[in-house]
């Protein structure tokens, strides 16, 4: 078994622990009907393994339990449906916990908020399970009504630019599309760029018109937002691997429900989150040949030495972050866990 199934296979183990093991039979199953919120329309890339889920769930409970979702932000928002979950107003909810960072401080940090912690998704993944882990994020969680179920992750983060990043000299002034919380623009002005808040939506036009020069994100955005025309330079820069949208349900809702129902559910989220990993490669490559197809290039730093030097140590500032906001002891049992993620940029 690889490394990366078997951190996997672990988050069946660690949201479910105490549960038994063993499969329920279909007819074991209560008749449940359960609304999920989600913020994004049911094409952005990844979200087929949300889908995924709630349909092997349905299958496997022999349609006994029955979900349904609400793609788009029918039922809230981005930044309402933690809330929504959090106060049992939707039964399962779809959301970028980075966002509300200032609101779960401890698990926030779980959706790779760090640049260059995590040079890869299989690591980004382990991150996360052994996060959500941590006895000071599940107190956190338990406080907020919250428990995550899965998570999305995607490929590395690159600049997707309207002009060529040949050179780190080149960052300096570049207006950069910044995501993230709090840490990423710190980590890009290290360099004298300029990060720029555009909602998603916005992007494109932002590249187009020139009030943006550069994407950040992965490359399966590019053929989904059809940058490739207006953003013909990819740079090679890794800046990390980043979980991005988070499946939850109430905290108190879950304990409740059957031990079956809670199994089957923490179950089919390991399998959906290994399918979404392996499912990576391919989907990185056929957007890559798509941005190429189109003109697109990717551009080599040629002083690459001198960025990675440049670069701030990210996890040292979320340390000092939470010192000054009196987290400093939560945080201890966090911290050897991004330091080891940290080590996948030296592999």
């Amino acid at each position: 078994m690889s490394k990366a199934r078997t951190a996997l296979c672990a988050i069946a183990l660690a949201a479910s622990a105490g549960f038994s093991a063993v499969p329920a039979l279909a007819n074991d199953y209560p008749a449940m009907s359960l609304r999920m919120a989600h913020p994004l329309p049911q094409s952005w890339p990844g979200v087929e393994w949300d889908l995924w889920w709630a349909e092997q769930v349905e299958e496997r409970s022999g349609r006994k339990i029955d979900i349904e979702i609400f793609w788009s932000g029918q039922l809230g928002g981005l930044l309402e449906i933690k809330n929504l979950v959090s106060s049992g107003a939707v039964d399962i909810g779809v959301f970028a916990q980075a966002v509300h960072a200032s609101e779960m401080p401890l698990t926030s940090i779980a959706a790779g908020l760090l640049n260059r912690v995590s040079a890869d998704p299989a690591t980004a993944q382990e991150l996360a399970r052994a996060t959500y882990a941590a006895g000071p994020v599940k107190a956190e969680l338990e406080g907020l009504n919250l428990m995550p179920l899965k998570w999305t992750v995607t490929s590395p983060y690159r600049f997707t630019c309207n002009k060529p990043i040949e050179t780190m000299a080149d960052l300096e002034g570049m207006r950069i599309r910044a995501v993230g919380g709090a840490y990423v623009p710190i980590w890009m002005e290290a360099y004298g760029s300029v990060p720029t808040r555009v909602q998603a939506p916005e992007i494109r036009e932002g590249l187009q018109r020139g009030t943006l020069d550069c994407n950040f994100g992965p490359i399966e955005w590019v053929p989904f937002f059809d940058l490739q025309e207006v953003a013909p330079y990819l740079s090679d820069i890794n800046t990390g691997a980043f979980t991005t949208f988070q499946l939850y349900v109430p905290h108190d809702t879950f304990m409740g429900w059957p031990q079956e129902v809670r199994d089957l559910m923490t179950e089919v989220a390991a399998e959906a989150m290994q399918k979404d990993l392996e499912a990576l490669n391919g989907v990185e490559a056929k957007a890559m040949e798509t941005f190429r197809a189109a003109g697109g290039q990717v551009v080599e730093l040629a002083d690459m030495e001198a960025f990675v030097a440049k670069s701030p140590d990210m996890i040292q500032v979320w340390v000092d972050s939470m010192t000054e906001q009196g987290l400093r002891a939560d945080i201890e049992p966090l911290i050897p866990l991004q330091r080891k993620a940290a080590e996948s940029f030296a592999r």
